[in-house]
């Protein structure tokens, strides 16, 4: 075997697809011209049908399937093991290759006897070289005029664009120091000599690290501009740009924690600790402005049209206005209203027009009532609040009609949907849906699905495409922007429920419960109050969690207070209870299955609204529970359980 061609995914089936099809192209020539080559995909626990494309699409390719996500180094360390060719190429699989890529990369690696690594020309989808393509060794100078951005001002030069080696000609083949990681040729007898891959990096800097390693093992490292590449870079890590900024700039640190020594590894450090803190602050500065932009537009057109209103008015009644009190009086009449749709939910999304209606009728209300307390330079004519209580509702669909015209985010979301269920009740699930008609149509053709059973199910089933099981959900939405969820109640745990509504109680995502057993479908006002309703899991709210905390915490010290009484009427286990409690080791009241070992969501509990009943009714009253949480359930419960002499029992975790 002459080549190991070794992709690692991660939900990006299409692009994989495209380098599949690629390496299959390069694969024929490289026959044809009468070496064998051999190719490996390690999917690190895909949610996209990754997988099943493979199986379905490329039978050749031999398929590592891992039930968690290994990695960069640890998924390709694994292939690298079981490869059996004399090169050994890391392939990025957001990236195409020529025809010809692996037959050139061949003949000119065999041509040279000392070449350990070898890397091409890359541009991106567009057509631009990519620097990254040739690199040198991040020593801590040429590190700081990376990070800090000077090296642009001398692309050419050797020494302040040491990074991307920009004295050495792209178009010329020549030896270098650092390959990309997205296209790694290396022989595989270095690779025994030198080691693998280095796992304590989970994503960048692996490459760096091994084309140190293999440069330290006597080997040279080459640059072949004899073909190209493309590389649609950075589709492969779906990466956010603050967590890209602290998972890069760590690797940095470990790879000058292991290479460099002394005065030069403590310099080098520096600079990777301002950097993160400059992007970092870069980052949330871009989030803040992005958070406020919407408002603060809002707020200046309420604010332009409540001023403009009141000269109008002035000018009709024959009242002239101190301007200089009536420029920060509309200001703060505009910002009562916005701040009370807001705090009705008006900027939650999906946008929901009875919340910026009764925020506003919030706001009207307030003003009007405490109008009579401004002082006299700040009370103009009520007509302003009727006004204004017409006017920033228009002003707010205006903005949303506008950011919805132009391809913003008008929070209108095209319903998309997740079933949570075993193959068992999928289908009456879906008949359920469509005889009660409680949804709009879905206008997506895929049906998506989660299994309850341990093991995935990653292959198109009547349609269905199943993404794994229910430890796949949160990387399910990220990946796929569900914005529905239904469960199967006869089939999910009230345990796992529970679970899912907490990994998903701070998106905005739609949570039901299809009941085949007995037709209904449960939203967050129950069957007997209409299924076209939210989902709303009052415990996760951080009200709520507060709230439960402080019921926590009095109990336990009014238990700690009369522990006599308690030791009197043979109840001493309360009192123990009561100190865990108070240091925070578990609750009063808990709302998981402990009977059926469902997953936790939180801390151990005491007691559960739910015991001794069926199975049925236990998820029910557990469900509405999380569902509809007041305190004051809490304390019925502990005095339920205190009255009855009910046992203590801790039970696993909530």
């Amino acid at each position: 075997m002459d080549v190991s061609v070794i992709i690692v995914n991660y939900n990006v089936e299409h692009f994989l697809s495209q380098c599949l099809l690629s390496v299959r192209a390069g694969k024929d020539v490289l026959e044809e011209a009468g070496y064998a080559a051999e190719v490996f995909v390690v999917d690190n626990n895909s949610v996209d049908g990754s997988c099943g494309m493979v199986r379905r699409q490329f039978p050749e390719v031999h398929l590592l399937d891992s039930k968690e996500n290994l990695g960069f180094s640890k998924g390709n360390n694994l292939a690298i093991r079981q490869s059996r060719g004399r090169w050994v190429l890391l392939l990025n699989p957001d990236t195409i290759i020529q025809e010809d890529t692996l037959l050139n990369c061949l003949e000119y690696a065999d041509a040279h006897s000392r070449l350990g690594g070898l890397g091409v020309p890359m541009v991106d989808g567009a057509g631009r070289y990519l620097p990254e393509s040739k690199r040198g060794i991040p020593t801590p100078s040429a590190a700081f005029w990376k990070i800090s951005g000077l090296y642009r001002l001398a692309p050419r030069s050797a020494r302040l664009n040491r990074y991307y080696m920009g004295n050495l000609s792209k178009d010329e083949s020549q030896p270098i120091e650092v390959l990309s990681g997205a296209y790694m040729w290396m022989r595989k007898s270095a690779l025994d000599e030198v080691g693998l891959l280095d796992e304590q990096y989970f994503m960048y800097g692996e490459d760096i690290d091994l084309s140190w390693r293999l440069m330290k093992g006597g080997y040279v490292n080459h640059y072949y501009a004899g073909t190209s590449i493309v590389h649609y870079k950075g589709e492969s890590t779906k990466k956010g740009s603050l967590n890209y900024v602290l998972v890069f700039y760590r690797a940095m640190q470990i790879f000058a924690r292991t290479h460099f020594r002394g005065r030069g590894g403590r310099a080098m450090h520096r600079v990777i600790q301002l950097a993160i803190y400059l992007r970092a602050s870069l980052a949330i500065a871009s989030r803040v402005s992005k958070a406020v932009a919407l408002p603060a537009a809002e707020w200046l057109l309420s604010w332009s049209g409540l001023l403009f209103f009141l000269q109008q008015y002035g000018m009709w009644q024959n009242i002239r206005y101190e301007w200089d009190m009536a420029l920060p009086a509309t200001g703060m009449y505009a910002l009562v209203w916005l701040v009370a749709v807001k705090l009705q939910g008006g900027y939650d999304k999906p946008w929901r027009w009875n919340a910026v209606a009764k925020g506003t009728l919030i706001g009207t209300v307030l003003l009007l009532a405490t109008y009579g307390l401004l002082p006299e330079s700040l009370r103009f004519s009520r007509a302003i609040f009727l006004f204004g209580a017409a006017f920033v509702p228009v002003v707010i669909a205006l903005v949303r009609a506008v950011l919805a015209r132009f391809g913003g985010d008008a929070g209108e979301i095209t319903p998309k949907r997740l079933y949570i269920a075993g193959r068992g009740d999928l289908m009456p699930m879906q008949e359920l849906i469509r005889t009660q008609d409680v949804l709009e149509p879905v206008a997506f053709g895929s049906i998506y699905a989660l299994s309850i059973q341990p093991e995935s199910i990653d292959v198109l089933d009547d349609g269905v495409r199943w993404l794994g099981g229910m430890d796949s959900l949160s990387d399910a939405i990220r990946i796929h922007q569900f914005n529905e969820i239904i469960m199967s109640g006869r089939e999910v745990p009230a345990g796992q429920m529970i679970r899912a509504m907490g990994l998903v109680s701070d998106k905005n995502i739609r949570f039901r419960i299809a009941w085949t057993d007995d037709g209904q479908i449960v939203g967050a006002g129950g069957p007997e109050r209409g299924a076209i309703t939210e989902w709303s899991s009052a415990i996760f709210k951080p009200r709520a969690r507060r709230a439960k905390r402080a019921v926590d915490a009095v109990v336990a010290i009014l238990v700690l207070l009369v522990f006599p009484l308690f030791i009197l009427r043979k109840q001493s286990d309360w009192v123990g209870a009561a100190v865990e409690v108070l240091m925070g080791g578990c609750t009063w009241v808990g709302y998981s299955e402990a009977s059926n070992g469902a997953a936790a969501t939180s801390r151990s509990f005491v007691f559960q609204r739910a015991e001794g009943m069926g199975d049925r009714a236990r998820q029910r009253t557990l469900l509405t529970y999380v569902r509809d949480y007041r305190w004051t359930i809490d304390v019925q419960v502990i005095w339920e359980a205190l009255i009855s002499y009910r046992a203590i029992h801790r039970h696993g975790s909530n």
